[in-house]
């Protein structure tokens, strides 16, 4: 798939069903492959902006997330951690979504990643922000007919984490036509936590304001790289319900 941007064609990397097989509820269901989601990664949109982000270490990408169904499980993304940035944090990042609908599963491990500390579902529409905090994971859900469109800052020089999701067949939870179905490989899940999202003071921005906008003023990105320095962000991410 490609997408033009700035006069400039990106070009995605495709995630089909069957790469989700390791982590899906119904993987017996899997009768058809089909592309899961679009991945356009280190999108920008003029070169000055492009000299912005290098600077600064960052990486804005899309995400494109096709509805659909595997047996009674909605359509998803793989899963990941983030490395370990400074003093015993992980990298954050922070999510928008542009157009449709989004359900986030973010959960915390204490101390084996088979055993949830803490798990938040955040349903997300557009023009939401959502932050994912240090040393979470994070799925992201169409549970909807339409195309979910997102976008990503993410500090640029480290790795996602996918193989405990792989070990332990997806997420915690899974969504389904059921509602919300426990994975019994995890030994021991809290109660599912659910909240809104919200967007930081400190970022300044609104509702109506890509974060794209962002990179005009990278300092307000420092955090995907410094969460240490920015422990209000993560406070103010999310309003329980």
């Amino acid at each position: 798939m490609e997408l033009e941007i700035g006069g400039r064609i990106f070009k995605s990397e495709t995630r089909f069903v069957y790469d989700l097989k390791p982590v899906l509820a119904y993987p017996e269901n899997l009768e058809e492959n089909f592309p899961a989601y679009e991945m356009f990664r280190d999108v920008y949109l003029s070169l000055k902006d492009r000299e912005a982000i290098l600077e600064n270490s960052l990486r804005y990408d899309y995400t494109f997330t096709n509805p659909g169904m595997v047996g009674k499980e909605f359509i998803k993304t793989y899963g990941h951690y983030h490395p370990e940035a400074e003093g015993g944090l992980s990298y954050p990042e922070i999510y928008e979504i542009l157009e449709g609908e989004a359900i986030f599963i973010i959960q915390k491990p204490d101390r084996r990643i088979d055993e949830i500390g803490d798990i938040v579902i955040v349903e997300a529409k557009a023009g939401d922000k959502i932050v994912i905090p240090p040393n979470y994971g994070h799925v992201m859900i169409n549970p909807t007919k339409k195309m979910l469109k997102s976008c990503n800052w993410v500090y640029r020089n480290f790795q996602s984490i996918y193989n405990p999701y792989t070990n332990m067949r997806g997420a915690a939870y899974y969504y389904t036509t059921d509602g919300w179905t426990q994975n019994p490989k995890y030994n021991r899940v809290p109660k599912l936590r659910f909240a809104r999202p919200k967007i930081p003071k400190s970022l300044g921005i609104k509702k109506r304001d890509e974060i794209y906008s962002l990179i005009k003023t990278p300092k307000k990105l420092e955090f995907l790289f410094k969460p240490a320095k920015y422990p209000e962000i993560f406070e103010e991410a999310f309003e329980e319900i």
